[in-house]
């Protein structure tokens, strides 16, 4: 199969373009519900945690997320054709985060029932996957003309994520920095969607203008048929 070849639906790449987009909306949702809750210092997974006045609207929010970045990963991988590595594990993030619609964080995201150190674990495994298919996506960009003019951002954005995450642990966790805990998980979170937003706008043009080709052979060959 060429490298150029593209074998994704519009749908995928749709789905990927409502990633951010869901769940920012979701989240402002469920945090103006949540008495005296702050962006600030309080984890998004504390808006479905045991303590949340009504979780339901972050657990949907994971749950329809976590469905829309396993469409995502399939278009990335119909789109591709030639790997599937780097697709996988953003597939498997989308299965985590689908997850944490029944796994409740515990009061402050701690680690003190057995759900709750399953959403943290399983939550920091999910974000490793992310990071990781964000760099073995990159290393493919590079042979396909289609994608090779996001390969340097690619690249630069798997730093970014990466780095953010490690800032967030490192500082919010680590050195026990609470007051920064929301923002610094929301720079991580908001880093990770630029790279899910424009990966995903680059695969609809892709497959909207191998659709537009697919029809314009179609056409020709009919009217070669009538003549």
């Amino acid at each position: 199969m060429a490298a150029t070849k593209i074998t994704c639906s519009d749908t995928w790449a749709l789905c990927g373009i409502a990633v951010p987009i869901v769940f920012a909306t979701l989240v402002t949702v469920a945090g103006y519900f949540y008495q005296d809750y702050s962006h600030v210092t309080q984890a998004v997974s504390e808006l479905g945690g045991v303590e949340a006045q009504y979780p339901v609207l972050q657990n949907v929010n994971f749950a329809v997320i976590g469905l829309l970045l396993i469409a995502f990963s399939i278009g990335l991988y119909r789109g591709f054709g030639v790997t599937y590595h780097g697709p996988v594990f953003i597939g498997v993030f989308g299965v985590v985060s689908a997850l944490h619609a029944v796994l409740p964080c515990d009061p402050g995201c701690d680690f003190q029932t057995l759900t709750g150190t399953l959403h943290n674990a399983t939550g920091l495994a999910g974000f490793l996957a992310a990071i990781a298919g964000i760099f073995l996506v990159s290393r493919y960009l590079n042979t396909d003309s289609q994608w090779r003019s996001l390969s340097r951002f690619s690249w630069m954005a798997g730093v970014v994520v990466l780095v953010s995450l490690v800032l967030w642990i490192g500082v919010a966790k680590a050195a026990d920095v609470g007051s920064l805990n929301g923002v610094l998980q929301r720079v991580f979170i908001l880093s990770w969607f630029v790279w899910v937003e424009v990966m995903a706008i680059r695969l609809f043009r892709i497959s909207r203008g191998q659709s537009f080709i697919s029809e314009a052979r179609s056409v020709i060959k009919t009217g070669a048929r009538v003549n």
